[in-house]
């Protein structure tokens, strides 16, 4: 008896064990990371300035922004201009924990122009002269080692 006693606790502690770690993995995975006037889970590009200019939110990856408009946050400046090519600020939001990557072209091509880390933002006036206002495609990438706002 002394011996099923004893693989019983083991048991029972390998149990609570995986239960402790399958619980600290889900609270990590679904934590948000909320960045500066953007709606949880969201990547959000801006016209020019964040929360006081026209702005497009965006769930998922987009290959091209030139059917896509700064439609939220309707009578700001910016607010009805595409996107493609005029994103001067962005936030992100991820609650999966993903990067925001804009580049130069359609179809992430032309090179990457600048990525925001999860609960950050980048500022108009932040970024270079040769990042700002040349995006025209999202990338979301999870946790990479590029530098990102």
């Amino acid at each position: 008896m002394g011996m099923v006693t004893g693989l019983r606790k083991k048991a029972a502690v390998v149990a609570a064990t995986t239960a402790l770690l399958i619980g600290g993995g889900v609270v990590t995975a679904t934590s948000a990371s909320a960045g500066y006037m953007c709606g949880a889970g969201y990547h959000c590009a801006y016209w020019a300035q964040l929360g006081d200019s026209g702005s497009h939110d965006y769930y998922n990856s987009d290959a091209n922004f030139t059917n896509d408009y700064f439609n939220d946050n309707p009578g700001t400046r910016g607010s009805g201009e595409v996107v493609n090519d005029n994103v001067r600020a962005a936030s992100n939001s991820s609650t999966g924990g993903y990067e925001s990557h804009y580049y130069r072209d359609i179809n992430y091509g032309g090179g990457l122009l600048f990525c925001v880390n999860p609960g950050s933002q980048v500022f108009y006036g932040s970024l270079a002269s040769w990042q700002e206002a040349q995006a025209s495609s999202l990338l979301l990438r999870p946790s990479t080692t590029i530098h990102c706002f």
